[in-house]
């Protein structure tokens, strides 16, 4: 596996790395809209992708280029994410709307991983993509209904 994939590798574990830290973070606010055990089926979810990625990385011998590029990726995530989120993290809306950029941008991540797995027909890596892309696709489109009916429930209060 080259460098290139290796360092990508690194950003879709920032991503599940920071994922987990929101979930954790905004826990009482997102149990408001994704319910207790949504937010817990995230979690354990997101938990098993680090595991998997960090996994990967150590078979195929990468771990010293994926691992500080996913520490790189996820400092710059938290800064985004603590600009964006601010003193918010009791405000369901804020943190729905967060998750929104975050899982679109997940998402991009996951599809540049995705098409180096296809070129390298690397099969563990095809099978971690369809995983990791199928995931955040589903949560972005959970996130957009959430925010949707958090809208309309404002609307009407």
């Amino acid at each position: 596996m080259n460098e290139f994939t290796a360092k990508k590798l690194g950003e879709v574990l920032a991503f599940a790395n920071v994922g987990k830290e929101i979930f954790e973070k905004g826990r009482m606010a997102l149990e408001e809209v994704f319910t207790r055990d949504g937010v817990n089926n995230t979690l354990h979810q997101i938990s098993k992708h680090g595991v998997e990625i960090e996994n990967l990385a150590k078979e195929l011998g990468t771990s010293e280029i994926t691992m500080p590029k996913s520490q790189k990726t996820g400092d710059k995530l938290r800064k985004m994410m603590e600009l964006y989120v601010g003193e918010e993290w009791d405000n369901p809306a804020e943190l729905l709307e967060w998750l929104g950029f975050f899982e679109g941008a997940a998402i991009v991540h996951w599809k540049l991983v995705e098409g180096a797995a296809q070129a390298l027909d690397h099969t563990e890596l095809k099978a971690l993509t369809e995983t990791g892309v199928s995931f955040h696709q589903e949560l972005l489109n959970k996130v957009s209904q959430l925010i949707k009916d958090l809208g309309g429930k404002k609307a009407m209060a």
